[in-house]
């Protein structure tokens, strides 16, 4: 494994570091929903920790995620790819849950102010180390071919968006909560050699079996049915 090294402009692939560890057996539910919601979302990882059940929203197919930066500034993003992790985290393994009936939806019965990335056997948030200690973790487990940290999520999402749909465009603004004085260097010194490919999270699909909204080509995450 390498350390990522911002001079040979080191980029994670979802293929190559972020896969990996979402089919690894022994990286816990909770891990592997951070790192594929960081991924979607590209949040910062200080918008990542704060959220709480209050910021998700269950919609079915997808789930809807309301971000917010240290000004207060707020933005609404969706959620598909990464949503079957989220889901059996907040609905099936989060401590909280042991609180509820099998029948009750953790989203809506549980307090809007508990925080989605509690301690696993506690539901008590996460410190700041431990939150950095997940994506270390993760890559150790999974022996993807870079270290990597939740910014470098972000960062490298942002530069692979930017070369494919340009900095310009107010849609990639709004999604990453960039300000008008967003510059466009640091893409410059990265070639676009092999970075068109589909950097987003394929949509979940319904388990033939249970119902329940699951990665593809995986097996299922609630009920191990294979697909």
């Amino acid at each position: 494994m390498q350390e990522p090294n911002d001079d040979q402009g080191t980029i994670l692939r979802w293929e190559d570091h972020i896969v990996p560890i979402l089919k690894h057996p022994n990286i816990h539910i909770r891990d592997k929903a951070l790192i594929a919601v960081a991924w979607e979302s590209h949040a910062r990882p200080s918008e990542l920790h704060q959220l709480s059940f209050g910021d998700l929203e269950d919609r079915g197919d997808h789930m809807a995620i309301l971000l917010t930066r240290k000004d207060g500034h707020e933005r609404l993003l969706t959620l598909c790819g990464s949503m079957p992790h989220l889901k059996k985290w907040i609905q099936a393994e989060h401590p909280v849950t042991e609180l509820l009936t099998a029948e009750t939806d953790s989203l809506e019965e549980v307090a809007p102010e508990t925080p989605v990335w509690a301690q696993t056997h506690r539901n008590r948030i996460i410190s700041s180390l431990q939150l950095r200690a997940v994506t270390k973790r993760a890559c150790e487990y999974a022996d993807v071919p870079t270290e990597f940290t939740l910014y470098d999520i972000r960062r490298s999402r942002a530069k692979l968006l930017a070369i494919q749909l340009g900095l310009r465009t107010p849609a990639l603004r709004e999604r990453f909560g960039w300000g008008p004085h967003k510059r466009k260097e640091f893409v410059e010194t990265f070639e676009d050699d092999g970075l068109n490919e589909d950097v987003r999270p394929q949509p979940p699909i319904q388990c033939p079996d249970c119902g329940a909204w699951t990665p593809q080509h995986q097996p299922c995450l609630w009920c191990g049915t294979g697909h």
